[in-house]
């Protein structure tokens, strides 16, 4: 199988998760916050899938899993312990629907890689189902790389360059200017913040000469 990352809005997007146990857990909880539609076909659900339909935050159908619930479905997360119902599931998926099967990965055409979010700054780990463990072990080294503070970095990194498109000097001191931001220096927020009040003011100078 050959496979590429890519990254997706899911803002509105429908997403059915068959399954309430902890793989659907798991799956639900990188997307409670992706503004996606999200909708639990399960009759049972673990406390937390419990404590998000309560918050407003998923739609929790206590129910088996009909063909009729995978109608306009974006995205299908098939992820219980009944392999008839899983099957069942996978073949109810519209044709242009993205499918992650828990239980067969090879049987659906999307995975979700082991993922550290840091702010703007996300990184994605897969090894193709080859050692998931590994995949594991690599995210907790990169969480421990690229700690919390790489958070407001990357808002200091995206303000910068914002700054930087609203001045008048020359295209190669501007991308001087970013390559100079990415030493580890740039990481203390005294650092940013001089930066930021430099870039202010030769954006303000623009304002002058206008």
């Amino acid at each position: 199988m050959t496979v590429i990352p890519i990254m997706i809005e899911m803002k509105g997007k429908k997403v059915i998760v068959v399954g309430g146990g902890r793989i659907a857990k798991r799956k639900l909880s990188g997307l409670v916050d992706s503004g996606a539609e999200l909708l639990v076909i399960s009759p049972v659900a673990d406390p937390a899938i419990i404590a998000w339909d309560d918050e407003g935050k998923i739609l929790w159908k206590q129910k088996c899993f009909e063909p009729g619930d995978a109608e306009e479905a974006f995205m299908m997360i098939i992820a219980t312990d009944d392999p008839a119902t899983n099957a069942e599931s996978r073949k109810a998926a519209p044709s242009n629907c993205l499918v992650n099967a828990s239980d067969e990965a090879e049987a659906g055409n999307i995975h979700f890689p082991a993922h550290v979010k840091r702010g703007k700054l996300s990184i994605a780990v897969s090894t193709n189902g080859a050692s998931p463990m590994l995949a594991k072990k690599i995210k907790q080294d990169l969480q421990s790389q690229f700690d919390e503070s790489y958070e407001q970095y990357l808002d200091f990194l995206f303000e910068a360059r914002q700054l930087l498109k609203k001045t008048m000097i020359p295209q190669n001191a501007k991308e001087e200017y970013l390559r100079g931001f990415l030493d580890e220096s740039f990481l203390q927020v005294a650092s940013q913040e001089a930066s930021l009040r430099e870039l202010r003011l030769l954006m303000n100078k623009k304002k002058d000469l206008e």
